[in-house]
């Protein structure tokens, strides 16, 4: 698997009042961002969910912190879901706008 494009894992924390949300934590990592096939969107889509993007990185970069968003390409995506991947080293990032 390649992992060719670069993304900025988010740990996002919500703030008090009217205050934009505060980035506790970042960091750069390489990861294989894809598009979601036709089936996966419209189960999600059933089940309430909009799933645009998934990204497959490498776990130990992941699980060192409680990460929620990530940035790809200028745009924040939130992480709704992780799994397995095809091997035990790598995890699954499933993402939705916003």
């Amino acid at each position: 698997m390649k992992f060719n494009q670069r993304i900025k894992l988010l740990k996002i924390m919500p703030s008090n009042g009217r205050a934009d949300p505060v980035i506790a934590s970042k960091v750069t990592v390489w990861a294989d961002v894809s598009d979601v096939g036709v089936t996966t969107k419209y189960t999600a889509l059933q089940a309430g969910a909009e799933i645009s993007l998934t990204a497959v990185m490498w776990r130990r970069e992941f699980e060192k912190d409680d990460y929620t968003h990530i940035d790809y390409r200028g745009k924040r995506y939130k992480i709704s879901q992780t799994g397995s991947a095809k091997n035990d080293l790598h995890i699954k990032l499933t993402l939705e706008r916003g």
